[in-house]
């Protein structure tokens, strides 16, 4: 997860350094008989890209519909199913916890 970051400052320092964008003018006027120039959100440049490198913090965005969910359960379902991943993610936490003590114990010990 820390690719994205690193390659977004790196592609934004080349882009900041490029000849065409240190002789190009702050404000330079549009072609004739353009109005004006179409808007486009920053992030759909890079979205297909980024998304490319293995990106999965979108994840459930792609198959995860929250009114087919809301339609089909109750809502004590999902209060339920919340304090379940609530309890998984603890879970997992004091997991991930008790491996680096682990891996830490090992390095200290030289094994």
């Amino acid at each position: 997860m820390m690719l994205r970051p690193a390659l977004i400052l790196s592609l934004a320092a080349f882009v900041a350094a490029s000849p065409a964008a240190i002789a190009a003018p702050a404000f330079a006027p549009l072609p004739a008989g353009v109005q004006s120039l179409p808007i486009e959100p920053a992030r759909s440049l890079l979205k297909n890209f980024l998304d490319a490198l293995g990106d999965d913090d979108d994840v459930h965005d792609d198959h995860y519909d929250w009114k087919d969910y809301r339609n089909s359960t109750s809502r004590k379902e999902r209060i339920r199913d919340y304090y379940e991943m609530q309890r998984q993610g603890q879970m997992d936490y004091w997991r991930a916890q008790k491996d680096m003590q682990k891996k830490a114990i090992k390095a200290q010990r030289g094994w």
